[in-house]
């Protein structure tokens, strides 16, 4: 039972650290975000999207 609350408290700070990155980098201008989602244009890449399209 001890390793399933490790695994799920890991989890959720990777992720959370994950969203606070790109919101932090975005929102400073350390990352470039053409449509002004808070992902990095980087990470749209990434998993295949095309950051210059608005929806």
């Amino acid at each position: 039972m001890n390793d399933i609350v490790v695994v799920v408290i890991g989890a959720v700070v990777l992720v959370g650290g994950v969203i606070l990155y790109a919101v932090i980098s975005t929102t400073t201008g350390v990352e470039e975000d053409l449509n002004n989602n808070y992902i990095p244009d980087w990470m749209e890449r990434l998993i295949g999207r095309d950051p210059s399209k608005k929806k």
